[in-house]
């Protein structure tokens, strides 16, 4: 849990007047500068507050979206400054004041508004905000946002002791970040983890994770988390007494940092310092001290310094060096009240208190205590005053959103009467159009009476012609189907009956082979001769049998015989036929010819039946192994899920079994028809 320190009061209040003013900004839906967005990000994993409120301050003078991200800027600013109060008040104003559409900066807002109440004490309107925030992220599909809030909802439910869910809700988190990328959500995954761990007692599993948390802040430059790293490492390490690894840790980061992250640095030689301390080694850690607090110094760190300082002066009292020991904490106490430290001036006065007191220094010893007792009150009042004037802001919060909510319900009923109003204007309205409506339907019905004849009558010729063409077609179909009769009947006549009878001469003249050499030479020749004629006859009227099936096709083939049946039914002005053919210059088999043949000619017959169609296109395509056949019409089609069977098409499906294709029929009423077939063609 975060210490408050003192701050001054005057302070406070311009934030808050800030803060009051930008609430008052007109609001533009929509989302803020992607790159503004990212820096206050980075800024705020990064720790640095002087970026955020130089941010803040810049979009102070913006408007809409810009704006509720300054809000924001300033809000994270306070929270790493441990001011909570402004803090409030500023999350209050970005989420009163930015729009739903802005998900980003609202679902951070909720983010800090989570570890807010986490500061005061109530986890639990904590995960309430935390789940506000989620259901933004969610909306707008935000990873990085979503697993922050998942990370700082594991926090919470680890401070109400719920360490299974709150691991749960950790992996989630980790999932996440894994499938997005985000380096800095797995860092503050594994540190939460390893914290749950190291709790629970399970000290490698937080080793492991802590290390991993550390190699990841390390590679990604953020170096606030991976002094959490060093600092919780070293924990694990005095836990289990086994410093020699904390040792070789941290020796190996040295020598990968070289002399980049001066901050990083002095924070690893202060642990090497605390591992010494541990082992007894006090001259180490006095060394490794006195290397810390001159790296920090080197980049203007006055609280490293004097954080660093702490340990060197316990170092140096172990070491019976007192006065040395006194006056190192004598100059940490001297930066923390320059910096306005009261927690680390408590810590450090109740040291010097037991120094003075185990060294019979008792008028100092009491003077540190009561210095000491000073501040720790000052702070207890600054910390019951800032949790007075959290809850003062929440109260203000609930009270300003019930005026909201009294003032949309005032709109509401406002907008009620204006409906109301509207209502009996548009009835007022309403009956003067119906009148007027009802004058010209009078007039109208006149005139539609003389429409209505003349239109009666256009009818009548419509239907006569639409007999006409009937008859015609039903006439050429039926001729088509006469002709394919006869020439069926002709072609079993002649295999069945002359052809049996040719077959039974050629059998009685069989018989009398055995008694032709008793006869003379000529009259065995003779024999010979009409043998041949009847074998000829014989095979000529089952050629001619064959033949009669279609004669254009076995003659000249598929293309010839398809063209002659697309000429047969093309009726100029009521009927036109588009023929396309394409890979039929080398024949099929007969009998596949045939098929094909016949599955069209039946296609044809059921548009030139049914489909009243004023166009008609047939299709066949042959490719390596395959043909296709697709004939479709203009007409009034059907609905393939009612029309199920018809001999037409149950001819057509029992024609392409034959050859092992497929029928697909796809219709629409009022729309045509388009039916394929697709199968084998044996090369």
């Amino acid at each position: 849990m975060r210490a408050l320190p003192v701050h001054p009061i005057g302070r406070r209040a311009r934030l808050l007047a800030c803060a009051l003013v930008l609430c008052v900004l007109p609001t533009v839906h929509g989302a803020p500068n992607d790159a503004t967005y990212q820096r206050m990000q980075d800024a705020a994993a990064r720790g640095d507050v002087a970026t955020l409120r130089t941010l803040s301050t810049a979009l102070a003078r913006a408007r809409g979206p810009e704006a509720h991200l300054g809000l924001l800027a300033g809000a994270v600013a306070e929270y790493r400054s441990d001011n909570m109060v402004p803090c409030r008040q500023l999350l209050d104003s970005v989420l009163h004041a930015s729009p739903p559409a802005d998900a980003r900066t609202r679902s951070v807002a909720y983010k800090f508004s989570a570890l807010v109440h986490n500061w005061a004490g109530d986890a639990d309107a904590g995960l309430a905000d935390v789940d506000r925030g989620l259901a933004l992220a969610d909306s707008a599909t935000l990873p990085y946002e979503r697993t922050d809030l998942l990370v700082v909802q594991g926090e919470l439910l680890y401070e109400l002791a719920a360490d299974e869910a709150a691991l749960q809700a950790l992996a989630q988190a980790q999932r996440l970040a894994d499938r997005s990328g985000y380096g800095r959500g797995t860092c503050l995954v594994r540190i939460n983890m390893g914290r749950i761990r190291y709790a629970q007692e399970r000290y490698d599993e937080a080793w492991d994770d802590f290390t991993r948390a550390l190699a990841c802040a390390t590679s990604g430059g953020w170096d606030p988390i991976a002094q959490n790293c060093i600092n919780n490492l070293a924990g694990v390490a005095a836990t289990q007494q086994r410093f020699d690894r904390a040792r070789h840790l941290y020796d190996s980061m040295l020598t990968a940092l070289g002399q980049r992250s001066p901050e990083l640095r002095a924070r690893i030689k202060s642990q090497l310092g605390f591992v010494a301390t541990e082992e007894g080694d006090h001259a180490t850690a006095v060394a490794h001290y006195r290397e810390a607090i001159a790296i920090s110094r080197s980049v203007g760190d006055r609280k490293g310094v004097a954080r660093v300082q702490q340990y060197l002066s316990n170092s140096l009292w172990d070491m019976g060096r007192r006065e040395e020991a006194i006056a190192a904490r004598t100059e940490a106490l001297r930066t923390a009240l320059e910096l306005h430290q009261g927690t680390v001036e408590v810590e450090i006065r109740a040291g010097l208190w037991e120094w003075y007191e185990a060294m019979g220094r008792c008028p100092e010893a009491l003077e540190q205590a009561a210095y000491m007792n000073q501040v720790d009150d000052s702070l207890q009042k600054a910390r019951f005053s800032d949790r007075m004037a959290l809850a003062d802001v929440r109260f203000e919060t609930e009270r300003k959103e019930h005026r909201i909510a009294e003032q949309e319900q005032a709109l509401e009923l406002a907008a009620a009467e204006d409906r109301r109003k509207t209502v009996q204007r548009m009835a007022l309205v309403a009956a003067v159009l119906a009148v007027t409506i009802i004058a010209l339907l009078l007039w109208r019905t006149l005139r539609e009476r003389k429409r209505a004849a003349a239109h009666e009558r256009i009818v009548h010729q419509q239907r006569v012609d639409e007999l006409m063409r009937r008859s015609e077609l039903d006439a050429l179909n039926a001729m088509m189907e006469g002709q394919e009769k006869e020439r069926d009947r002709l072609a079993k006549d002649l295999h069945d009956r002359l052809g049996s009878m040719l077959s039974a001469i050629k059998h009685q003249v069989g018989a009398l082979e055995g008694e032709v050499h008793q006869v003379r030479q000529d009259q065995s020749l003779q024999y010979g001769k009409v043998n041949r004629l009847l074998d000829e006859a014989v095979g000529e009227v089952r050629r001619i049998s064959h033949d009669m099936i279609t004669v254009a096709l076995a003659r000249f083939g598929l293309v010839k015989a398809m063209e002659d049946l697309c000429d047969s039914v093309r009726l100029h002005g009521r009927l036109a036929v588009e023929l396309n053919m394409h890979g039929l210059e080398r024949r099929m088999e007969r009998s596949r010819e045939i098929t094909v043949y016949r599955i069209v000619q039946e296609l044809i017959s059921n548009v030139l039946k049914h489909a009243q169609a004023s166009e008609l296109s047939v299709g066949i395509t042959r490719v390596p192994g395959r043909i296709s056949v697709i004939v479709s019409d203009d007409g009034r089609g059907f609905d393939p899920k009612t029309v199920v069977h018809g001999i037409g098409l149950d001819n057509v499906r029992a024609r392409a079994a034959s050859i092992g294709a497929l029928v697909r029929i796809d219709s629409t009423p009022g729309r045509g028809t388009t039916i394929s077939v697709e199968g084998p063609v044996v090369e």
